[in-house]
């Protein structure tokens, strides 16, 4: 048996305004992820190398994840620069 969502009453005193946006270099936050995600690509491959033949096939998807967010994030820092560009305008 379902129940009734309960209804909540409004609160109490005037609303406080939303804060102001902090102001962020999308660039260098995504500079950041996108480099992480290299370096752990780079550790994973050196240690499938490393391993031989035998970790091929064991925790391959870790090592395409990583690839795939990497080459994720510089996409994501062209279009930054592409809106940054745009805005520009």
């Amino acid at each position: 048996m379902r129940r009734a969502p309960k209804q909540t009453r409004p609160a109490a005193g005037p609303r406080r305004p939303a804060p102001e946006p902090l102001p962020v270099n999308t660039a260098t936050a995504l500079g950041i992820g996108t480099a992480l995600w290299f370096v752990a690509f780079c550790v994973l491959l050196v240690l499938r190398l490393a391993r031989g033949a035998d970790a091929e096939a064991a925790h391959s998807e870790w090592l395409w994840t990583t690839l795939a967010g990497w080459l994720m994030g510089l996409l994501g820092i062209y279009v930054a620069h592409l809106q940054r560009r745009a805005r520009s305008r």
